[in-house]
């Protein structure tokens, strides 16, 4: 096995042993108390989101889009989506892909939008847990919590419908189609998954058709893989590779250069150079030192305890989640607007990061888990916390 994925694929338990750290067992499977109660956390957290969910109504952006966009009619067949996407396309912007699924979604009906929405945040966990190489209970507890706990709107971005589809549903396409990419590099002698230069296709362009910034983001994570196979692993590029990052360029392409970004922009007051470059520079600042600080806050700290304190290093996976997630981060310098939302996939990216450190920490340092079980707590209940203020306090935007 090339050193590479030796390093990140090695069981836990074949580490420990090699380390000389004892390991109990006594030959049968049971559930342990930290798993059950793990078990119990995320099932009151997750009765309590639904219930969220439940108590949300359809609101704001919601009513336009449970209309044919091109005639005002209310949805009536999958034919008025498509003819309403293709106005949209042409008049308004050009996520076509996940406004096309929102108006799906509000055609089933309110409960059945609550009960997709959670079924997509539960596999979201699950997608965390998969770019982590870990998936276990603990795992994906802390990816549930985390996507809460560290989410600069929580409201906007997991509960609001159209919010929900347009970062909770496509941040699972898109790490579906990094793990591509961070496969190859993890494991470069696995076979290609089967049929995988076809489907990379449409996967690419769902990924780079979803927002304008992870999409732009993800494209140049792809081109930076392919550069890594060439350069310094000295292979020949697969083709899969080579049709998915083709494709979400063209799906970036198609986002940012629709006609309807050009429409919507001609109705904001024109403003000069200097007054662009400094709202430009504020809103950058503001996501950095207020959006985005307790996810970046969170990764610095266990960077530096795992380079500095641990004298571990950082590997290629590693540098190539962070690459993209500054990098989707400063295309938002392009936007005329950078609302507090639009930062929720660069924080998943921050999220992956933090928690395949974490499991890296407790395989070196077993005795921290109690540390970090308290600290997972804490979110934990802060989390909740954040669900039961929603309930309590939030007051449905017409």
């Amino acid at each position: 096995m090339p050193p590479l994925a030796r390093d990140i694929c090695i069981p836990a338990q074949y580490y420990l042993i090699r380390k000389g750290i004892p390991m109990q067992s006594n030959g049968k499977s049971r559930i342990s108390a930290d798993q059950l109660c793990a078990g119990l956390a995320l099932f009151v957290l997750f009765i309590i989101q639904f219930v969220t969910h439940r108590f949300t109504p359809f609101m704001m952006d919601d009513f336009w889009y449970s209309t044919n966009l091109a005639t005002g009619e209310p949805l009536d067949s999958f034919m008025d989506i498509i003819e309403g996407q293709i106005w949209h396309y042409l008049n308004w912007g050009g996520r076509s892909i996940t406004h096309g699924i929102l108006q799906l979604t509000l055609m089933s009906g309110e409960f059945a939008a609550d009960i997709i929405n959670m079924s997509m945040t539960l596999l979201l966990s699950y997608m965390i847990c998969i770019l982590c190489n870990k998936r276990d209970l603990f795992t994906f507890g802390c990816a549930a919590v985390l996507t809460v706990s560290l989410n600069a709107n929580v409201q906007y971005s997991m509960v609001w419908q159209a919010g929900v589809v347009n970062y909770v549903y496509s941040t699972v396409w898109i790490l579906a189609f990094l793990r591509q990419y961070l496969r190859a590099l993890e494991q470069p002698q696995a076979p290609a998954l089967p049929l995988c230069t076809w489907w990379m296709i449409p996967l690419g362009l769902i990924t780079g058709w979803s927002n304008e910034n992870m999409g732009p983001a993800c494209f140049a994570g792809t081109v930076m893989v392919m550069i890594y196979v060439v350069h310094n692993l000295k292979e020949k590029l697969p083709l899969w590779m080579l049709t998915g990052s083709i494709s979400s360029l063209l799906g970036s392409i198609l986002v940012i250069l629709a006609p309807g970004n050009f429409v919507r922009s001609a109705t904001i007051a024109p403003m000069s150079l200097g007054e662009t470059l400094y709202a430009r520079l504020f809103s950058m600042l503001r996501a950095g030192t207020d959006y985005l600080f307790p996810s970046v806050l969170f990764m610095t700290v266990l960077i530096l305890i795992y380079t500095f304190g641990m004298k571990q290093k950082l590997i290629i996976t590693d540098y190539l989640l962070l690459a993209i997630a500054v990098l989707s981060y400063g295309a938002m310098a392009l936007s005329p607007h950078y609302p507090d939302r639009a930062t929720f996939g660069t924080m998943v990216l921050c999220i992956i990061l933090i928690l395949r450190l974490i499991n890296r920490i407790l395989i070196l340092k077993p005795l921290g888990r109690k540390a970090i079980y308290a600290g997972m707590a804490s979110l934990w209940l802060f989390a909740l916390l954040t669900f039961l203020n929603l309930l309590l306090w939030m007051q449905p935007v017409p």
